[in-house]
């Protein structure tokens, strides 16, 4: 039986790591915000009323959602490497994950930006930065995870890397994180991401736990 050797396994847990960092951001932006913000349909009042009187529970999410950026990276990086064949595949596998990181980590860079400069930008540039940080961390981030979820599944059901039912329930949800992208031009439809998150959590979970090449005769 094909076992994986110690130093293989290192990844593993930056998958489970990039869903708990997610999650604890959003807790403690939560706890620690001095008011709402629904991003989609923010003012530009709203958004310097925000971001000036709730730096610390911004900088504090964004510092959270920045380790869940990383952990993501490195499980992508892992989970090519590891359970998905070399060549045109692996690459493509490196290629979604890698651009899924990065918009989320842009996302964080813009939070911190409109910290600093709330009190002295103007209304526009405020409500520019406000729905380039919501498209990064939504959109982008969501749909280069959908690119990810899908070339991981596809491959696996080719080669018979298991877990089975992960990988039949990645090609469902695939699709769905792709229409996160409509939510660029209909803001309506970021109401639907907490599912979308929420499906791709238990994929990432179960890859990350789970997912194993098939072993050798």
């Amino acid at each position: 039986m094909e076992l994986e050797p110690a130093a293989g396994r290192a990844w593993r847990p930056a998958g489970v790591g990039f869903v708990v960092a997610f999650v604890a951001g959003l807790v403690a932006s939560g706890v620690l915000a001095k008011t709402s913000l629904y991003l989609p349909d923010a003012s530009a009042a709203q958004l310097r009323e925000y971001y000036t009187g709730s730096a610390a529970a911004v900088v504090t999410a964004a510092t959270l959602q920045a380790i869940a950026a990383v952990c993501l990276a490195w499980f992508t990086a892992g989970l090519a490497r590891t359970l998905v064949p070399e060549g045109p595949a692996a690459g493509r596998v490196r290629w979604a994950g890698g651009a899924s990181a990065a918009a989320f980590g842009a996302s964080v860079a813009l939070s911190l930006l409109l910290v600093a400069i709330a009190d002295d930008a103007g209304d526009g540039t405020l409500t520019v930065l406000g729905r380039v940080t919501l498209a990064c961390g939504g959109a982008l981030h969501l749909t280069s995870l959908g690119i990810l979820i899908w070339l991981v599944s596809r491959t696996g059901m080719a080669t018979g890397l298991r877990p089975r039912w992960a990988l039949r329930f990645g090609l469902v949800v695939a699709p769905l994180l792709a229409v996160s992208m409509v939510s660029i031009v209909v803001t309506p439809v970021t109401r639907l991401e907490p599912l979308w998150r929420l499906l791709s959590a238990v994929w990432l979970v179960a890859m990350a736990t789970a997912g194993r090449r098939r072993a050798p005769r």
